[in-house]
């Protein structure tokens, strides 16, 4: 959330923003230069190609809508103590070692079933 903050405010005065940052389970949030929203997506990969593509499922929030959805996200967090305390999963035991992280859902959403 602070991250995304800080790029809408560089968004509002004007400068260069590239950011897209995986959320989980194939979801990503970006902000761009010229284009004045938060994008919530959902990213696939195309069967024979290793590049990420944005879904229809998502949303796009546009810049003065984002401090209403930062206060649902707290109103969320105090109503709901486990879910404003809940961490990562790379912060759990599933990631003790390198084969962990990859056979994780979240942390790797586009792998291949090589793990049998």
């Amino acid at each position: 959330m602070d991250d995304v903050e800080t790029d809408v405010k560089t968004l509002i005065a004007g400068k260069t923003v590239a950011y897209h940052h995986p959320i989980g389970g194939g979801y990503y949030v970006s902000a761009s230069t010229g284009i004045y929203c938060i994008d919530i997506r959902k990213f696939y990969v195309p069967y024979g190609q290793s590049d990420t593509k944005p879904t229809r499922r998502g949303l796009a929030l546009r810049l003065h809508e984002w401090p209403q959805m930062k206060k649902i996200v707290d109103s969320i967090n105090a109503a709901h103590h486990s879910l404003g305390t809940a961490l990562p999963c790379y912060m759990n035991d599933d990631h003790q070692n390198q084969l962990g992280m990859l056979q994780c859902y979240e942390s790797n959403p586009f792998a291949q079933d090589i793990f049998v």
